[in-house]
């Protein structure tokens, strides 16, 4: 490995508050560095946070885009929601200093694996908008109560003490895009949520569709149960992101995977629907996580916006 330092910055995501929301490292690589995607694995693995992004110095004078690659401690993603929105309010909001006042909005692009974001960034309010690669696919399997009560004992116990049931024995599968795919399990309050926890084995999903769930391929249980509208008619949900040994604050992608899902579901063709997802509360780290799905005039996803804001926590140099 080279001795070469490289700048990094972490935040907290989809929140306003430092030491509330999801935390993310993001390393900024010069056009000069050689780093290797091994390296990278490894310093992401030396952050042990649910994320590390790779920010590649963008070139002068050309798009206003960067390269981002995104790191779990263990493998790359070819896209992650929180990671996404992170990386694009600190990047744009150190590219807003160096613009004329008066400028309210930014807009740019990250490369990403998944494809290209196209990147929305609101100056006064560091929040950015993010059309978020997605190609939802609902999997013809589906993951039954049975297996759920067995993977959660305090979400059975709970429900045979109140004498109730679930809305359903089968719960869909569904991938926001190739290699990320979440089972969404509804629940009927917070009592139920609550009961919700990790689990020393993570879930086994067999016969899914290879060409969306190839060997490598993130899954992970997103629980979730309705709150009252919002005034404007936006779906307020309070959510939870259960992967093994793991809970997530806030995930990008699981949040978009069920605004998708529920869009094609309740959603009229033209329509766009907004949902307020609130996850991480059991945490003590609230994350405030905003979905716009646009469906076209055939009903199908034309548009899946993220929409979050982030604060700066750390900065420092990484030798490698």
């Amino acid at each position: 490995m080279s001795t070469q330092p490289l700048d990094f910055v972490t935040v907290d995501v989809f929140t306003k508050e430092r030491y509330a929301g999801n935390p993310l490292a993001i390393v900024k690589v010069p056009a000069s560095s050689k780093l290797t995607q091994d390296q990278k694995q490894a310093i992401a693995r030396e952050f042990n946070l649910s994320e590390t992004t790779f920010l590649h110095e963008r070139q002068d004078g050309g798009d206003l885009c960067w390269t981002v690659d995104i790191f779990v401690t263990n493998a790359e993603l070819p896209f992650a929601g929180h990671p996404t929105i992170g990386t694009a309010c600190h990047a744009l909001s150190e590219h807003a200093k160096t613009i004329s006042q008066g400028e309210d909005v930014i807009h740019a692009k990250f490369k990403v694996k998944a494809g290209t974001i196209g990147l929305e960034y609101h100056i006064n309010s560091n929040i950015t908008k993010a059309s978020i690669p997605h190609n939802l696919h609902i999997h013809p399997q589906t993951y039954h109560q049975d297996r759920l009560f067995k993977h959660q004992p305090g979400l059975a116990h709970c429900i045979g003490e109140n004498s109730t049931e679930l809305k359903t024995q089968e719960f869909p599968i569904v991938s926001i895009v190739k290699g990320m795919t979440f089972v969404l399990i509804e629940l009927d309050d917070g009592e139920q949520i609550e009961s919700i926890t990790t689990n020393a084995k993570p879930l086994s999903l067999k016969g899914l569709d290879e060409e969306w769930h190839p060997k490598d391929a993130f899954v992970g249980s997103y629980f979730y149960y309705r709150l009252k509208d919002a005034e404007d008619g936006a779906k307020r949900v309070r959510t939870r992101m259960i992967e093994g040994t793991l809970e997530d604050p806030a995930t990008g992608s699981a949040a978009s995977d069920l605004a998708g899902y529920l869009a094609l579901q309740e959603g009229k063709p033209g329509q766009t629907m907004k949902f307020e997802i609130t996850q991480g509360l059991e945490m003590g780290r609230k994350s405030d996580i905003g979905v716009e799905v646009v469906l076209g005039d055939d009903g199908n996803i034309r548009e899946v916006y993220l929409i979050g804001s982030a604060v700066g926590v750390m900065e420092g140099r990484v030798t490698v």
